[in-house]
């Protein structure tokens, strides 16, 4: 396997991991409050589909990034760790519905164009 699929496996299922996660403790956080329920928060993260799944997900990823960084020097792969934030922005707008205002979309371009310029070295 290739070493960019490794980086595009691993951003992909970080970012779902971590959508995944956001959808299952936003529906838990609504349930429990105060600091009396942290106890029983914990047990229902613990038997959540979202925040298991948000795990297994980003766990996943993980995997793929430990399998790049066997194959490519960490100062030209790590810039592609930014990657996700890029992910996370769009997968919140269309998962979630928030908002991208005009300056989130600036830093999405300049965090493309840096990982652009690092690979190119």
């Amino acid at each position: 396997m290739s070493a960019f699929l490794f980086i595009a496996l691993s951003t992909l299922f970080g970012v779902c991991g971590q959508l995944a996660l956001k959808q299952g403790m936003t529906r838990l956080s609504a349930t429990f409050s105060g600091s009396g329920a942290s106890l029983a928060l914990l047990s229902q993260m613990a038997r959540s589909i979202w925040v298991v799944g948000g795990l297994a997900g980003y766990g996943t990823g993980v995997l793929f990034w430990l399998a790049a960084l066997s194959r490519l020097d960490a100062s030209y792969l790590y810039p592609f760790a930014s990657l996700s934030y890029v992910g996370i922005v769009i997968g919140s707008y269309f998962w979630f519905k928030e908002k991208i205002n005009r300056t989130r979309l600036i830093g999405i371009a300049i965090v493309i164009l840096g990982v652009l310029f690092t690979s190119l070295s």
